[in-house]
């Protein structure tokens, strides 16, 4: 009799462990390895009724603990406001986002996609925009949070 009792403790005790385990250690999670803010530039050209305009500017994005971003871009050409990005970063520090902003009194939407890779607790940012007008190319520099 003793040993079908201590089975059944056995048993018991495996049972919660697996259940209660997981719970305690998902709360042991790292965080998130790009998360932190970013300054640098933007450049590029866009194509506006057959004429080439050179843009270019500054960006300042953050990156929180679950991959959001967002962030301002600044135009230093002139005829542009500045423009809220909207991105996310995945565990691999891809960086996917989207810039909407007005020049010249057209409406522009563009793609962001570049990569952040990290050194200790310096990241660093670069990547290209495309839009239906034109492309370019972007960077930044910041420092990890947490």
């Amino acid at each position: 009799m003793k040993t079908a009792t201590k089975s059944v403790k056995f048993f018991l005790a495996a049972a919660v462990l697996s259940l209660v385990l997981p719970l305690l250690l998902g709360g042991c999670s790292h965080p998130f390895p790009y998360q932190g803010t970013f300054n640098g530039n933007w450049s590029g050209s866009l194509t506006i009724l057959s004429r080439t305009i050179p843009v270019g500017g500054t960006i300042s994005v953050s990156v929180d603990s679950k991959g959001a971003g967002s962030g301002t871009v600044s135009s230093s050409s002139g005829g542009a406001s500045p423009a809220t990005m909207n991105a996310t970063v995945d565990e691999n520090g891809n960086l996917t986002g989207t810039v909407s902003f007005t020049l010249s009194g057209t409406n522009f939407i563009s793609n962001w996609q570049g990569k952040i890779d990290k050194s200790g607790n310096l990241l660093n940012l670069q990547g290209t925009w495309t839009s239906q007008h034109g492309s370019g190319t972007f960077s930044g520099t910041g420092t990890k949070t947490k």
